[in-house]
């Protein structure tokens, strides 16, 4: 099964890949795999932005290209040119490697995409399912807080900014279920267990996958 996880910023999802990897499922990153990409399409994103992206280690460095394209549309759109492209093959190349690790072992893969702009990816369509994790404004606030040192305006900021993809959630034709994440640890692990009940087995069509 491939089952999409996506969430608002600091909505906790990954918390839920967290607890999804240890009941034995495969969670590919796919944030972490946007920092990968940046690396492998370097040499376009310095003839792009100039020298100046280049930090002291010689790598990329993000936070001087976030610069730039935050305040200019066409830079951010020739960035996302560069980079979602190689993100993608990267992720193509993941779920590929899972699914045939877990056929090898004598298993039916269980696959977890999790990523922020789920929607904006082709595999949304792929999904058997999608879990969107969802929180209390607030609660995010303060987890933006605690997490990345971020004050009110800034984490309201980074919030806004994602709103508009979830408008592509119906374009992916797949069952989207809503996970209410408002207490500690505990109540995550049953809200997905919740979660999970409702979606019935692509193979049977009524098993319960948990």
């Amino acid at each position: 099964m491939l089952l999409g996880l996506t969430g608002g910023y600091c909505a906790g999802k990954n918390a839920v890949a967290a607890i999804l990897e240890k009941r034995g499922w495969t969670c590919i990153d796919v944030d972490a795999l946007g920092h990968e990409a940046v690396e492998s399409a370097r040499d376009a994103i310095v003839a792009r932005f100039g020298p100046g992206v280049i930090g002291p280690d010689g790598r990329v460095d993000r936070k001087a290209v976030a610069r730039i394209v935050f305040a200019d549309p066409a830079a951010l759109a020739d960035q996302e040119a560069i980079i979602h492209p190689a993100a993608i093959r990267l992720l193509d190349a993941r779920i590929a490697a899972a699914e045939a690790l877990a056929r090898a072992a004598g298993h039916e893969p269980r696959i977890c995409v999790n990523a922020a702009l789920l929607y904006r990816t082709p595999h949304a369509g792929r999904c058997e399912a999608i879990i969107e994790v969802r929180s209390p404004l607030m609660a995010r606030i303060r987890r933006a807080r605690a997490r990345d040192n971020l004050g009110f305006r800034r984490a309201l900021e980074r919030i806004e900014r994602q709103r508009p993809f979830w408008r592509l959630r119906g374009e992916s034709g797949r069952p989207v279920v809503f996970l209410w994440n408002s207490g500690g640890l505990d109540a995550l692990d049953r809200a997905l267990d919740r979660s999970l009940a409702g979606i019935p087995h692509p193979k049977s069509g009524t098993e319960h996958i948990l």
